[in-house]
């Protein structure tokens, strides 16, 4: 019955949630055991060895990728690790993704850590890469 659906509207799975590629073992077989035709997303930080992302990207449709920012000092300011394998690992996968026009990139202001001018350079370092869809947006830090 999944199949019939997923055919008929082109839908699909997206791996998602913490960060799925630690997952890359399952998700490879995962898909191998889908039916053709079944359309799977990835969305992902890509802050992972690459050996994750190289077993899973033969099968997946579309990433969405969570940058933050590209900033080294930015990055590590808010996420607590360096981002030199995210971008060593958007390097790779801008030449081995299936369809590279489906590859969405996520760029958001993050109150107190950075600005629309750092948003705005990070973007034009993507773009250098190879890059072309963004998802920009604003972090809403609500009151507990």
């Amino acid at each position: 019955m999944d199949n019939l659906y997923f055919l008929a509207t082109g839908g699909g799975i997206c791996f998602g949630g913490s960060e799925p590629l630690l997952w890359s073992s399952f998700i490879k077989e995962f898909c191998e055991l889908c039916p053709e035709g079944w359309h799977f997303t990835m969305e992902t930080s890509l802050n992972v060895p690459r050996h994750h992302l190289e077993k899973v990207t033969p099968y997946i449709d579309s990433f969405i990728i969570d940058i933050k920012d590209m900033n080294p000092a930015i990055y590590q300011a808010y996420t607590g690790k360096p981002n030199r394998q995210v971008i060593d690992n958007l390097v790779w996968l801008n030449t081995h993704a299936k369809h590279k026009d489906k590859i969405i990139l996520r760029l958001p202001i993050i109150p107190k850590f950075n600005t629309e001018d750092d948003r705005k350079h990070s973007r034009q370092v993507l773009i250098e890469l190879g890059y072309e869809n963004f998802d920009e947006f604003e972090y809403v830090i609500r009151n507990k």
